[in-house]
């Protein structure tokens, strides 16, 4: 069973520091084989002239210049590779071409890079074997020296750039997908409701038109018109009512893909295998190339598997930060494999596998204590048995302390690209959820009382034909403007861009109840306190699902709205003609509308109350007015925060009626 601990957060501004840190401990052991290799000081440099633009290449402001210019720099770099065989020949430092292949697989589109990286090592190889003599020695090992040596420089440069990459697209992950997604889910949205409520007001609209037409040509032909209207409208009304409940229903939308240079978990996975393969792989060669007897050939090469085992074992056995059963015991194993060989050291290179467990395994200051010191054990063994050879010291601890990094970065990589799938699909889900409930609560609220209205006003237009063609005339015009407005809620309700008003929302208010025949007691439009905007929006809302509720759910003949503002804000709305036997006070909760509204008033800290006795029934709405910031902003709906395309829009979705004369 896996133990799972805390594991160290990486952070885009930390995790460029890796690959810089790889390049920079790689430097001075490939500044050691120059030496080592008779170069001399001019060798030296050429060889940081080599690492150069790699490590612009891991800089975030080097980054920049490398997306402006990447074939001159990679121009530039294959001249720094290859110009110092014309200078030294079989004797240049074994490798460096890796620097460019890296650089290629990050900077160049697959599959061209993986075939120019291919192509590289090939190079590396025809100029070793075919042009120069190998050096130092026609042995096994040095053929297997010319391929691994560049592969193992160039899979963990790409690595372990692709992790902070990846770190950094993990961070960014929230407002590039929410927004990608919500776009999506707007548009599915747009198109559902222009389906199930816009094409409805359409015949609204060319109903109400052939009426007015007919009021003066065709008389008989009113009253099937505005029937049709009334009935269309609320059959939309009803539409409201089953999107609502079918949004909340929807199944969930797949993550978008994501182009770009982001890595996938199995190649991720296929780079860390290919990389401890090919290293391993050599260090057999080294074996097998010893002196040594059969006996102690088979131990090394046994040694080697069980580290390369074990590392596949610490590296891939993770998931979310868990850690394999009994690393406890395979850690401090993995670590003396090493040194098993003590006679012939053929394994020299195989302590940076253990020093990148560590890091893996280890949590806080104790993993990076134990990776120095994993990392330093072969140079200290070696300086112990070969004082006089400093540079075979340095390039011991630069190559474990790089290859320990290398290991860790890979094995980080394949887990953090797991990480990023499964945050974008979460984040996918919570954005399509919030998506959701937006749009929910906005067609309740925004489109419930237009709707309303115009099935209203056509029934009273039915009433009035015949009798008061002008006052009939005047109501199919508002029907007409009252089908516009709410096109216009549509848009309103996929854009997320709505804003209300109290003063359009009283007026609202009593133009739509006293076409239905309820008598209305307003309150001034000014509460003599000023009101912050998103606090307002908030009780116009109400007070539209208060007047919808009056309308749909009682036999109202008056209603009394009352508007306080003090150190809070209250809003009650009160009506006759209530049906149901009394309830005491309540915390309002079922339904859409009450819901809905109760959310975005809690979010203010405030709450929504009902209460139905003696056949009379009040919604009332309280709001602490919170201190205004510096910045003038006192906060938001919860249904908008964070996203810029919801802020409010005074010119559209104001009000349903208050246009109207």
């Amino acid at each position: 069973m896996a133990d799972v601990g805390t594991r160290p957060e990486l952070t885009p501004d930390r995790a460029w520091a890796i690959p810089t840190a790889f390049l920079c401990l790689l430097l001075p052991a490939r500044a050691g084989v120059a030496v080592g290799y008779g170069n001399g000081a001019t060798g030296v440099c050429a060889t940081v002239a080599l690492f150069a633009l790699p490590l612009m290449y891991t800089v975030p402001r080097g980054r920049v210049i490398w997306e402006r210019h990447p074939w001159w720099l990679l121009s530039a770099q294959a001249v720094l590779t290859y110009a110092p065989f014309a200078v030294w020949g079989r004797t240049w430092v074994v490798g460096l071409s890796g620097l460019l292949a890296g650089l290629v697989l990050l900077t160049v589109r697959t599959p061209l890079s993986w075939w120019l990286f291919v192509t590289i090592v090939a190079v590396e190889g025809v100029l070793r074997i075919g042009v120069f003599d190998l050096y130092p020695a026609s042995e096994l090992q040095y053929y297997s020296w010319v391929f691994v040596v560049p592969i193992d420089m160039a899979l963990p440069l790409f690595g372990l750039v692709r992790l902070s990459d990846l770190v950094s697209d993990l961070h960014a992950t929230r407002s590039e997908l929410a927004g990608a997604v919500v776009t999506q889910e707007r548009l599915r949205t747009s198109a559902r409701l222009r389906a199930a409520v816009g094409d409805r007001l359409e015949i609204v609209t060319a109903h109400s038109r052939a009426t007015i037409a007919a009021l003066s040509h065709s008389p008989d032909r009113v009253h099937p018109h505005l029937v049709m209207a009334a009935g269309v409208a609320r059959q939309a009304a009803e539409q409201v009512r089953l999107t609502v409940d079918e949004e909340q229903r929807a199944p969930d939308r797949p993550a978008p893909r994501r182009t770009g240079s982001t890595v996938a978990p199995r190649l991720a996975v296929l780079v860390l295998v290919v990389d401890l393969s090919v290293f391993a792989i050599h260090h057999a060669m080294i074996v097998v190339d010893a002196p040594t007897g059969p006996a102690q050939t088979v131990a090394a090469v046994g040694a080697i598997a069980a580290i390369v085992a074990l590392q596949l074992r610490h590296s891939l056995a993770r998931r979310g930060g868990g850690r394999p059963a009994g690393w406890r015991v395979t850690l401090p194993v993995q670590a003396l494999l090493p040194f098993t060989d003590f006679v012939h050291a053929t394994l020299l290179g195989l302590p940076g596998f253990p020093a990148g467990s560590a890091l893996l395994l280890l949590r806080g200051r104790r993993a990076w204590v134990a990776f120095t010191a994993i990392g330093c054990s072969m140079a200290t063994y070696w300086l112990l048995r070969h004082p006089e050879d400093l540079g075979g010291v340095v390039y011991l601890a630069g190559l474990s302390a790089s290859t320990g990094l290398a290991v860790y970065g890979l094995s980080r990589l394949r887990d953090l690209a797991e990480e990023l799938a499964v945050a974008r699909q979460r984040l996918v889900r919570a954005a399509v959820e919030q998506e959701r409930l937006r749009v929910s609560q906005d067609t309740h609220d925004l489109l419930g009382l237009s709707l309303s209205a115009i099935a209203l006003k056509c029934d009273l237009a039915g009433r009035l034909a015949g009798r008061d063609n002008a006052r009939t005339r005047a109501e199919l015009h508002a029907v007409l403007r009252l089908a516009a407005q709410a096109q216009a809620d549509i848009r309103a309700v996929t854009t997320g861009r709505h804003g209300l008003t109290l003063r359009t929302e009283l007026a609202a208010a009593r133009d739509v109840l006293a076409t239905a025949d309820v008598r209305v007691r307003l309150p001034p439009a000014e509460t003599g306190v000023p009101l912050p905007s998103d606090v307002e929006a908030v009780l116009a809302t109400v007070l539209r699902e208060a007047v919808t509720n009056v309308l749909r759910h009682s036999k109202a003949t008056r209603c009394d709205i009352e508007l306080t503002a003090r150190a809070a804000v209250t809003l009650r709305v009160t009506n006759d003609g209530a049906d149901g036997s009394p309830r005491p006070t309540e915390q309002a909760g079922g339904g859409h509308g009450l819901t809905n509204l109760t959310a975005r008033i809690a979010y203010h800290g405030g709450t929504l109350t009902t209460r139905a006795a003696d056949g009379r029934f009040a919604l009332t709405a309280h709001i602490p007015l919170p201190a205004v910031e510096s910045d003038g902003v006192v906060g938001k709906d919860p249904l908008t925060r964070g996203d810029p395309t919801h802020r409010g829009d005074d010119a559209v979705g104001g009000t349903v009626l208050g246009d109207e004369p």
